[in-house]
């Protein structure tokens, strides 16, 4: 009964002084509200991450040139063969896809649009390594590659570039480097992936690419497509043991290729998200302190103006411990309905910044509870010195009290 009465006190306090109750807990509210968007703008974040390299594909790892090193000397670049591709290939010790390329910039016509764009030589298995889906169309086959077939596939933005549209180029000639290629497929729309914009090439068979168009038969690199619970350092070391033997280097000797993870990165943004997230949802947990330090003088104020009610309270058999319940909870109520509005707010916001950033939206439930039970501890700890003195006060004073 105790725990009851002090809440219905509580309650008809914090309504008789609605006002001063709403400025009391301003600092609660703004708190919580900063601490619920940036903790749920960070997990937005990151699922929008995941849902990206879940788009992205299988894990991909790449082979690149190295460089060409003799003593403390570089001497350019080693180049990379298709052949280096191939002997990969046949490894089957490991369930993965390899898929070489080759870019250059190329002119492209059609019609009177004329633009200089880069064109990539691939083999079929690129698309489903990259994760790309064909919109219009289709992609090239394996019997196109090693015919040399002149086709194409166009990334999404390709068409608009040449000032049409992907139904009136489906099927149609499109002149590159002088020499026709028939548009068998445009990809979807992809986006831009940072280091590069798939939605803004030219996809052709990787043996058209280096016999017809770029007169070569090095690769620009090997991408190797893995699972994504795949041993990755089980998988680079027998990357690194065939392509040792293909490039016949002695035992000792340094790797004239270079084998990257880019995925990591995808990691270290995670971690550093983290990070970023845990440090400002920090800064914005002092303004709860802050707000909390408010309660406490606002409920100094009320042991004031109540001293009259107290005495009285106290001389008809109050105890010392009614009297603290009183006021710590008046306090902790305080608190929390500030932090359940801020939850609100906080809610409110991050649904409006996942939209305009077109991220999914996502709110630890953990958070919510984790905001509202913070601030219920912060009235608590803010609420014994108020109340202390409320119980502590004498009767026979008090009741004289004016």
């Amino acid at each position: 009964m105790l725990f009851k009465e002090s809440i219905i006190s509580a309650l008809s306090s914090i309504r008789s002084n609605i006002v001063r109750s709403f400025l009391t807990t301003l600092a609660i509210i703004i708190g919580t509200a900063a601490v619920i968007a940036v903790i749920g703008l960070g997990s937005s974040a990151n699922k929008a991450l995941d849902e990206q390299i879940d788009d992205f594909g299988p894990r991909t790892l790449v082979v690149s040139p190295g460089q060409n090193r003799r003593g403390a000397v570089t001497k350019g670049f080693i180049p990379l063969d298709i052949k280096d591709a191939y002997a990969l290939e046949k490894n089957e010790e490991h369930n993965w896809m390899i898929s070489p390329y080759i870019s250059r910039n190329r002119q492209v016509k059609f019609n009177n649009a004329n633009i200089n764009q880069r064109i990539r030589g691939n083999l079929p298995i690129h698309f489903k390594v990259r994760g790309y889906d064909v919109e219009y169309g289709r992609i090239f086959n394996d019997d196109e590659n090693f015919g040399r077939k002149r086709v194409v596939v166009l990334g999404a933005a390709v068409p608009k570039e040449l000032k049409t549209s992907p139904q009136n180029i489906l099927d149609k000639e499109v002149l590159i480097a002088g020499t026709g290629y028939k548009v068998i497929g445009i990809l979807e729309e992809e986006g831009n992936t940072g280091w590069q914009s798939p939605d803004e090439e030219l996809y052709v068979p990787l043996l058209t690419g280096a016999q017809r168009l770029f007169g070569t038969k090095n690769v620009d690199s090997i991408n190797i497509g893995v699972e994504k619970d795949a041993n990755v350092d089980e998988i680079m070391m027998s990357i690194e043991r065939i392509l040792r033997a293909q490039h016949d280097i002695g035992p000792g000797a340094d790797n004239d290729f270079n084998i990257n993870d880019y995925s990591q990165f995808s990691d270290l943004r995670r971690q550093a998200t983290g990070i970023f997230t845990a440090l400002i949802a920090g800064i914005a947990g002092i303004s709860l302190v802050v707000g909390g330090i408010g309660v406490m003088n606002i409920m100094l104020v009320s042991v004031t103006e109540r001293t009259r009610e107290i005495g009285l309270r106290k001389a008809l058999g109050a105890t010392h411990k009614a009297i603290m319940s009183q006021f710590i909870v008046e306090a902790i109520l305080l608190c929390v309905i500030g932090g359940c509005i801020g939850v609100f707010l906080g809610t409110s916001v991050l649904y409006l910044l996942a939209s305009f950033q077109d991220w999914p939206f996502a709110m630890p439930f953990s958070a919510i509870v984790g905001s509202i039970t913070f601030s219920a501890m912060v009235g608590l700890f803010f609420g014994i010195w108020p109340a202390r003195k409320a119980a502590k006060l004498d009767p026979a004073i008090s009741l004289r009290y004016e």
